[in-house]
């Protein structure tokens, strides 16, 4: 871009300092607020523009002379002259790989900024992707930081890093730097700028400059792009009832497990609304820890050493499954002491406590959700009931050999008891899914998913862990088959390939 010089213009030989502002790189998706141009009323919404490629351009009776440009792939050259004044925007890019939980990823960053050989009155710029992929059409992905400068020559820019898993749909990319440059001078060309292309140049003319430039759609190299899942809550999602095989060093008693439900839906594919298209779950980031209570979504458990939001990354996370709500209900005591003691002679959970417990679980959904991508969905998981239902012939055996713990120490109406409490949880948990009012928090129900394979079912059947008085933190969870059933109830409610 080329200003036409005024008849007291500073020469880029000028005895300023060139002054360079190095931002700190910043991921996210909020667009800028819209911003006032200097020395008018007119206002512009930075990255909402129509983009469109236009052709370099002068004003008529110039001579436009093509300034120093920058490739994508990072080699400048440049020159100036005494009248030959001019900014040069660039776009340049750096790709690495880095370890994380689940895999090596590439990690690529992208910055994007102007260099000017002339004292400008104000310089203005953001940085951002486009994602040009099928389905994705024009779609921001990242937004880079903001950057302003008044009185400055030199150069200035800022920019954005994106984990390759995180950029899922990002095959084909547009990465734009959005520029207003207000001179003493008015602006003569849109010159070509070699490796990117114009999208915007408007204020040909007058002494503000409003230009896009792009790199066009490339190829990212990043990792292919995926579903990226958080599996929170208590033991029922930790994997009680299964071998503990995750995270032995530093938190064995979460009792987390690879043989969980969340584990089982790992490169199953979600559907991606109303686009078309699904991408493969990765391997899921396992927060769920044994002992759980709400409050320890944002306050670390002792067992834990983090607090489970820690798994969730802010605006990346397309699927987070949970089950929370039974221990903050002590339903796991009040089943051993239906054991201990007798329970049918009233209900074993208040009315009062399952009321509180249905608004604290809708605020934790809502919390759980602002921690998400706006189009990630949160399945929210009912308890399957483990005990025998008396009223139920094909889940109910009265076999006294088979089933001692279960026959010995509960008559039928304490089970009826135990499960209209599992009901009633259940009935919790659906109605505080509802009162989000935000059709992206899916109810799964699992409550009757191990009908005729609870416990007292045959060994080859049994879905359960067997009633244990020497391992009781196993007694009353899913075992590994019963796992594999949570996953297909998942798989099949949320329409999962």
């Amino acid at each position: 871009m080329q200003p036409m010089p005024a008849a007291a213009a500073a020469p880029s030989e000028s005895a300023r300092p060139v002054k360079q502002s190095v931002e700190d790189f910043a991921v996210g998706k909020k667009l800028p607020a819209p911003r006032t141009l200097p020395g008018s009323d007119r206002k512009i919404a930075p990255l909402t523009s129509e983009m469109k490629p236009t052709e370099p351009k002068s004003l008529a009776g110039t001579s436009a002379t093509t300034g120093a440009g920058i490739s994508f792939s990072g080699d400048a050259t440049r020159a100036s002259a005494a009248n030959n004044l001019y900014c040069t925007p660039y776009i340049s890019h750096e790709t690495s790989v880095v370890p994380v939980r689940t895999g090596p990823y590439s990690d690529t960053s992208y910055m994007a900024g102007v260099q000017c050989n002339f004292v400008l009155d104000h310089m203005y710029g953001v940085s951002g992707a486009i994602d040009r992929s099928p389905y994705y059409q024009g779609e921001i992905g990242y937004i880079g930081r903001e950057f302003a400068h008044s009185g400055d020559s030199g150069s200035s820019f800022g920019g954005f890093r994106v984990q390759g898993d995180r950029f899922d749909g990002g095959r084909q990319v547009e990465i734009v730097l959005e520029l207003v440059l207000v001179a003493s001078a008015i602006w003569v060309a849109c010159d070509p700028l070699p490796g990117l292309r114009y999208l915007l140049c408007e204020g040909l003319g007058t002494k503000t400059m409003h230009v896009v430039v792009g790199t066009a759609a490339f190829s990212t190299g990043l990792a292919p792009p995926v579903i990226r899942y958080a599996a929170l809550g208590d033991s029922y999602s930790a994997g009680n009832g299964a071998p503990t095989d995750l995270d032995l060093t530093l938190a064995p008693d979460c009792r987390r497990s690879t043989q969980t439900y969340s584990y089982r839906l790992t490169s199953t594919r979600l559907p991606l609304g109303g686009r078309g298209e699904s991408l493969p779950i990765d391997v899921p980031f396992l927060g769920a820890c044994s002992g759980a209570r709400i409050e320890h979504f944002d306050t670390a458990q002792p067992e834990a050493r983090t607090a489970q939001r820690k798994f969730v990354s802010r605006g990346n996370d397309r699927l987070v499954t949970l089950t929370f709500g039974g221990n903050d209900l002590g339903f796991t005591d009040r089943l051993e002491s239906c054991f201990k003691g007798y329970c049918a002679d009233e209900p074993l959970l208040a009315q009062a406590d399952l009321t509180a417990l249905q608004g604290r679980l809708t605020a934790l959904y809502r919390n759980i959700r602002s921690h998400m991508r706006a189009d990630g969905l949160l399945a929210v998981l009912s308890y399957p009931a483990v005990l025998p239902n008396p009223n139920d012939p094909q889940d109910y055996q009265r076999d006294f050999v088979r089933c001692t713990a279960v026959n010995n120490f509960l008559s039928d109406r304490e089970l009826r008891r135990i499960y209209e409490a599992a009901t009633q949880i259940k009935e919790v948990i659906a109605a505080a899914v509802a009162a989000t009012g935000d059709p992206r928090v899916r109810f799964i129900d699992t409550l009757d998913a191990f009908r005729g394979h609870r416990v007292c079912a045959p060994d080859d059947q049994l879905w359960a862990a067997n009633i244990s008085y020497t391992t009781t933190s196993d007694t009353f969870h899913p075992n590994p088959a019963g796992y594999q059933e949570m996953a297909r109830q998942v798989r099949a409610q949320l329409g999962l390939g």
